[in-house]
């Protein structure tokens, strides 16, 4: 979903890119980054590469809680892949890995800065967390050029119904349609989480890129937090049905944090990073 916005908003900026998916594509190279053989046979006939933006991992949180064995693999071995194939064939480039706010866990104090501990509290945070300390290590024990950038929650078109705002999008769109009844199945609508546009997103990527400080972490996010009924208001407020809404206890969380936002005060002083959308 980032990688394809990424993609484009790099292309336009005028770099020359190498994409790389594990789904076939005619715009992307196919490649498992489980596979260390492949990734360093990418890595090794893409070079020269003066930056790798690495986003490829196991995103969706219950995935991981299913499979918790694939999400290390991917998330943590498959860091480790193009870390070592960048070390051997390109070490001079900049390796700007793609963690997650969610290592992070509960907060302590809010906003979350950069100083907040990293206490991950579920698979896919682990994970995370274990990459982005493999990451600092890098940077800290072998001198790679590595920018860990830490973003919240961000959403926009094309990105699947597994994710909270697509998933209520999707739902009204069905019974606009008349596909299904109108009923919209929610969750917890009284936590309040922080949401970027995934093209703020991007532009963060591309100025960390070029003007963050090596070994560093940042944040990136809005800076406030939109409670989640809120968000659906207004996107029922842009339909001409009426949508009764329904609780789902399938869709509740055994524990759910009320309030989450980030700051983003590191990356804007370093690199002028602003939201915008």
């Amino acid at each position: 979903f980032v990688g394809r916005y990424l993609r484009d908003h790099l292309s336009a900026r005028g770099w020359d890119i190498v994409a790389v998916d594990n789904a076939p594509g005619e715009e992307t190279l196919r490649c498992d980054i489980t596979d260390a053989v492949l990734v360093e046979a990418l890595i090794a006939n893409a070079a020269p590469l003066s930056h790798v933006f690495h986003l490829a991992a196991l995103t969706f949180v219950p995935d991981a809680q299913k499979n918790p064995a694939r999400a290390m693999r991917v998330n943590i071995e498959g860091t480790v892949n193009v870390a070592e194939a960048l070390r051997r064939h390109c070490p001079g480039a900049r390796l700007v890995n793609i963690s997650s706010a969610e290592v992070y866990g509960p907060p302590q104090y809010l906003p979350i800065d950069e100083s907040h501990p990293l206490n991950p509290a579920i698979p896919y945070a682990i994970s995370k967390a274990a990459a982005d300390h493999y990451c600092a290590f890098l940077a800290s024990g072998f001198g790679l050029d590595v920018v860990r950038m830490r973003p919240f929650n961000h959403s926009g078109a094309g990105q699947t119904e597994n994710f909270v705002l697509p998933a209520f999008a999707r739902q009204i769109a069905r019974i606009e349609t008349g596909r299904c009844a109108p009923q919209l199945h929610v969750g917890n609508l009284d936590a309040a989480r922080d949401f970027s546009h995934v093209r703020d997103v991007v532009c963060a990527y591309e100025d960390a890129a070029l003007n963050a400080e090596g070994g560093q972490a940042y944040n990136v996010c809005s800076g406030r937090a939109i409670r989640i009924g809120d968000a659906l208001d207004k996107l029922l407020a842009l339909s001409s049905c009426a949508i009764e809404v329904v609780v789902d206890s399938e869709r509740l969380r055994p524990v759910d944090i009320p309030e989450i936002y980030g700051s983003h005060h590191k990356l804007t002083e370093k690199c002028g990073w602003q939201p915008e959308i």
